[in-house]
């Protein structure tokens, strides 16, 4: 399996002849460095929950674009890092009528670039453009996203919105969670201790809607400050039906109900008081933090709710 304690070559002048993953004969204590770790990367999930079992701070290392940052800074305790590259499988994205399949290893370009997923999910394509930047998206992997589960984050929203159903592989063998229940907290998720999620399947949209993806950020790349996944089915002039997400909202993406209620039939002609005096009732444990008040995340999300309904209808009249 090639579980070891990686060793390199340390600063001669630091009279050191080696060193752990991590530490040189420099001063590292003046840098941002992780601590020793080791690493394993197994050819098997069988040999992944092994080396996850024999650790008591193992992580799953994917794509490592939110791991390693985190490892840097020395915000997380990992004494073990299990690297689930080279498993057979793993890399996959598999697409049918039904829905799409999305291995844990599956990079976020890799998805974004696929046009089969994008006919049958075109919210994963929508969810993606709006993640990092395209040197993020190549090592980062939509798996990793979800168990990251920064509520600020697209994909966990986009899974809540869909209802996509995450298989996880552990000790004692394996589930299938519903996204709805995945996500419990800010970086928290129903993940036990020695688990890793395997894949995702998000589910086919419903004919005749359109899943839009949009964002309140401070730059283009950087986390939401508000946003909203839209699932919108119009008709006629007017939607008749949606699924709404909202995220940067709190600790997990936030269904928002009573606006999926109050934008049944709605339709350019009517007032968007309505859907913003819905937003507001979704919406009122919105956080405050250093990037906006609650107050504005809730405005944000109710404008981000009017565009997205005037944006499907059009595109509906257009179709």
């Amino acid at each position: 399996m090639g579980c070891r304690s990686d060793r390199v070559p340390g600063d001669p002048r630091s009279g050191e002849g080696c060193h752990p993953i991590g530490r040189g004969g420099w001063n590292w204590s003046r840098l941002v460095k992780p601590a020793p770790f080791d690493y394993c990367r197994p050819s098997t999930v069988t040999e992944a929950l092994e080396a996850l079992s024999s650790a008591e701070s193992s992580r799953v290392l994917a794509g490592g674009q939110s791991l390693v940052p985190a490892m840097n800074f020395r915000l997380t305790d990992v004494s073990l890092l299990v690297d689930i590259n080279r498993i057979e499988g793993l890399a996959s994205v598999d697409c049918d009528p039904g829905g799409v399949t999305v291995g844990a290893a599956a990079t976020q370009t890799q998805v974004l670039d696929h046009d089969g997923a994008a006919s049958v999910v075109s919210g994963l394509r929508a969810a993606l453009r709006h993640v990092g930047h395209l040197q993020i998206r190549n090592r980062g992997t939509v798996c990793g996203s979800l168990a990251h589960a920064d509520p600020a984050a697209e994909l966990p929203a986009l899974a809540v919105a869909s209802d996509a159903v995450i298989a996880v592989s552990g000790p004692d063998g394996e589930r299938r969670i519903d996204a709805a229940d995945f996500f419990i907290g800010a970086f928290w998720t129903a993940l036990d201790d020695g688990e890793l999620i395997t894949e995702v399947r998000f589910p086919a949209e419903p004919p005749g809607s359109m899943t839009i993806v949009d964002e309140i950020s401070r730059r283009a790349g950087d986390f939401a400050v508000a946003g909203l996944v839209a699932t919108v089915e119009a008709e006629g002039g007017a939607v008749r039906g949606a699924r709404l997400v909202g995220f940067g909202l709190g600790g997990v993406p936030t269904r928002l109900e009573a606006t999926e209620a109050a934008i049944r039939d709605w339709a350019p002609d009517h007032p968007a008081d309505t859907l913003a005096e819905a937003v507001m009732a979704d919406t009122a444990d919105a956080f405050d933090d250093i990037h906006a008040t609650s107050w504005y995340r809730r405005e944000a999300v109710a404008a981000l709710t009017v565009r997205a309904a005037r944006r499907a209808l059009a595109a509906a009249e257009a179709a």
